[in-house]
């Protein structure tokens, strides 16, 4: 009763207030425009009442748009989070909301249904309804994707981060369940420390590490499903039941509540929990398969200082031993591809002389892999130290001879093939032009979606051309891998070793020695260390020796690479008189082409002509830098992208006459102007198409060859649709400065 009294004076006593002033202040103007009108000027009057009107409307004006104003921001707060809790809002504000709650709260206590035929079912006073804000009976205030502040155990928690990361945790968990094996320092290491005694170190096994790697390819679905047939989730219901949450929380447009998120979490930690260590049987099938404890010993490489400025050494994750084979498997089971394969489906034998491999007992079964024996046959490859340091300091002096060798030719002078030094990169290779080639024929790819990371960082400042020693052939060695130990001919029992290290010299210029991801044939599975044999290819004679070991080794550099073109032997012209072989025989090159000796009799060795019509080679030795390993597989995938639009691209097992070949290759030099591209073509695309059948056996025994050799620098992968229609097809030249070598067989001009 006394509140409605003072609301009533209240109410009164500001309604006079207002009258009053409403009327003083139409008091003023009001007199004026009388005294206006008794003095007849009407213009006055008009002029006064306009700025009353005026000012009126303004007025308005500014009070309509504060509403509208203050309407706008409260519509735009969100409904779905009401802050509740203490310390979010004010007090008044927080009073006023829990007491809108707390009556609301209160309504439908008093509107639930009841006995109403329960004597004791009296209604409850607002004074005798207890609510508590830690239990309020509203339930617990929520936002869609993220906790409240006031949570106790997650305060202020976003799920989104939390969900994306769930998938290489069960990745780390998985990995952390490899089991571990004993190893022991490399011989290059141990013939500095061979009297210290070096303790056992454990590391887990890399081929069960990247067994159980998730690749970016694959999705969360397969690699759940993959881990399940491993048995290391059990049971598999239980994987099916974290895949619907987690593809509900990660692909839905509606995002998760503290509870779900907290179901979510916990079939997550269930997960965790029932993943156990791998099979015994199934470590003992994978490793009872691997390479022999020579091979594995060997391939720690010696990282010392660079020997090129600008390159980054890393120490990488080295990748699995085990080559990729040529055929190619037929189990799609897995959505591992190469990696998968190599492991399970290579086929290998057992070393006499492995040490870490499995051995049988008298019973036929399998002993664990890291057995003493296998520690006793490891420390026994120490007594070989010295001869690596040998090795070493070979590779010393001849890193010293070739730096302090003199660069052969110069830019106006003639060598002794009558070939001339380019004065330029145009004099070599013509440029293009936008009025033969299209407007767009110098510009980058426009839909290119790959390109390099951020701090991929190349110099940019130094000139390219002229500063490459020439080379007279090529030849890659194929090993089935993409890295390898820094110096290639350090790679134990391959043929880069026999003919580095054996001193196997061409007779016809300077050989450059390449080791490449060419697949190897299968009898490189069946055979020991240091009689295994692989493919080697030829360039610019586009030449395929099959079966190379490295016994075999000089029978290659006598009977293919000394008679082979080279890099200034004119087309439609057989190679000139060399000195005399590497064996001391004097048999020149031209005199195995004047004979024409069977060398059938003379050799195991056999040759057939590469079917490409170009080649294009990637450095990607991310032991050597680091850049290599990155700017590689983005290459290849452009290239391979851009060849196909033209039906040119050829796989490592594609055969097909014509189209272009894309590998991988080791160290050539100058990792600073990463990526290097070295392009051998021939000079007509269509050469197997010859109707005459005369001459086309004519050109399988006197294959001309590459007639260009482009090797390109700073290359990206913007600028690889443009090297296809224009480099590779037409010989000619995007950028020129981008040109680090190269040779022109035709126009008889080299870059050295």
């Amino acid at each position: 009763m006394i509140f409605n009294v003072l609301h009533i004076l209240s109410s009164t006593v500001y309604s006079l207030l207002t009258i009053v002033l409403f009327a003083l202040t139409l008091l003023t103007p009001g007199d004026f425009i009388y005294q206006c009108y008794v003095n007849h000027r009407l213009v006055n009057i008009f002029i006064v009442s306009g700025v009353y009107i005026i000012t009126v409307l303004l007025g308005l004006l500014i009070y309509a748009s504060r509403i509208y104003t203050n309407r706008t921001a409260l519509s735009g707060i969100p409904k779905a989070w009401i802050p509740v809790a203490k310390g979010e809002v004010d007090r008044s504000v927080q009073r006023i909301v829990e007491d809108g709650l707390s009556r609301s709260s209160i309504i439908a206590f008093q509107a639930r249904p009841r006995d109403v035929f329960d004597e004791t079912n009296e209604p409850v006073h607002d004074a005798e309804l207890s609510i508590t804000a830690e239990r309020p009976p509203w339930g617990t205030v929520s936002h869609a994707g993220w906790s409240a502040p006031s949570s106790l155990d997650l305060p202020g928690l976003q799920y989104g981060p939390v969900i994306e990361e769930l998938p290489h945790l069960i990745e780390a968990k998985a990995v952390s369940l490899v089991p571990s094996g004993p190893i022991h320092p490399s011989p290059s290491r141990r013939s500095f420390l061979d009297h210290l005694e070096m303790e056992e170190q454990s590391v887990p096994d890399p081929r069960l590490v990247e067994l159980l790697q998730r690749p970016a390819t694959v999705g969360l679905r397969d690699y759940i499903g993959h881990l399940t047939a491993l048995n290391l989730i059990s049971p598999p219901e239980l994987g099916l039941d974290f895949l619907a949450l987690y593809e509900r929380a990660r692909f839905s447009s509606h995002p998760l509540f503290e509870d779900e998120f907290r179901t979510l979490m916990g079939i997550f930690a269930e997960v965790l929990r029932s993943m156990k260590e791998l099979d015994y049987q199934l470590v003992q099938e994978i490793c009872g398969e691997e390479d022999d404890d020579e091979s594995r010993v060997d391939s720690e490489s010696f990282i010392g200082p660079s020997d090129e400025e600008g390159e980054t050494d890393t120490l990488g994750s080295e990748e699995s031993r085990v080559p990729l084979h040529r055929e190619r498997s037929m189990d799609s089971s897995s959505v591992w591809s190469s990696s998968f394969r190599s492991v399970h489906t290579a086929p290998m034998v057992q070393s006499s002389s492995s040490s870490r491999g499995l051995s049988r007992n008298a019973s036929g079964g399998l002993q664990n892999p890291w057995s003493n024996n296998s520690l006793q046959r490891a420390r026994s490859i120490a007594s070989q130290s010295s001869g690596l340091v040998h090795a070493v300091m070979q590779s010393i002096l001849r890193r010293g001879a070739q730096f302090l060798s003199s660069r052969t030719g110069s830019p106006a002078s003639t060598n002794d093939d009558g070939f001339q030094t380019a004065a330029s990169q145009h004099v070599l290779f013509p440029k293009v032009d936008p009025a033969v080639d299209g407007e767009d024929c110098n510009q980058d790819c426009a839909s290119c979606t790959i390109h390099y990371p951020a701090r991929f960082d190349v110099e940019l400042s130094d000139k390219l051309y002229g500063n490459v020693k020439g080379w007279a052939t090529h030849i890659l060695v194929a090993t089935g891998k993409a890295d390898w130990v820094r110096d290639v001919a350090d790679e134990k029992g391959s043929v880069m070793e026999a003919i580095e290290k054996g001193g196997l010299s061409p007779s016809n210029g300077t050989l450059k020695l390449s080791a490449s991801n060419i697949p190897v044939p299968d009898e490189y599975h069946h055979a020991e260390d240091g009689e295994r044999p692989t493919t080697v290819v030829l360039f610019p004679a586009f030449k395929i020796i099959d079966h190379v070991t490295p016994a075999l080794a000089p029978d290659l550099i006598k009977y293919f690479v000394n008679p082979s073109i080279t890099t200034t032997t004119p087309l439609r012209r057989l190679p000139r008189t060399t000195a005399d072989t590497a064996d001391g025989s004097g048999a020149s090159a031209s005199e195995w082409k004047e004979e024409n000796v069977d060398i059938t009799s003379l050799t195991s060795l056999r040759s057939r002509p590469l079917p490409h019509a170009a080649v294009i080679l990637l450095c990607s030795q991310k032991t050597r830098d680091a850049r290599c390993g990155q700017s590689a597989p983005l290459l290849k995938r452009e290239f391979e992208r851009h060849l196909r639009t033209h039906g040119l691209y050829r796989d490592a097992n594609d055969e097909r006459p014509g189209g272009v070949s894309v590998y991988f290759i080791s160290h050539v030099g100058g990792h600073k102007y990463s990526a290097n591209v070295i392009i051998y073509r021939r000079r007509d695309f269509e050469w197997y198409k010859t109707a005459d059948s005369g001459a086309q056996e004519r050109n399988e025994e006197e294959d001309e060859g590459a007639a260009q050799g482009i090797w390109l620098a700073r290359v990206r992968p913007e600028e690889c649709e443009n090297i296809v229609k224009h480099t590779i097809l037409q010989g000619k030249l995007v950028k020129p400065d981008q040109l680090r070598a190269g040779f022109d067989r035709v126009k008889g001009l080299t870059s050295w």
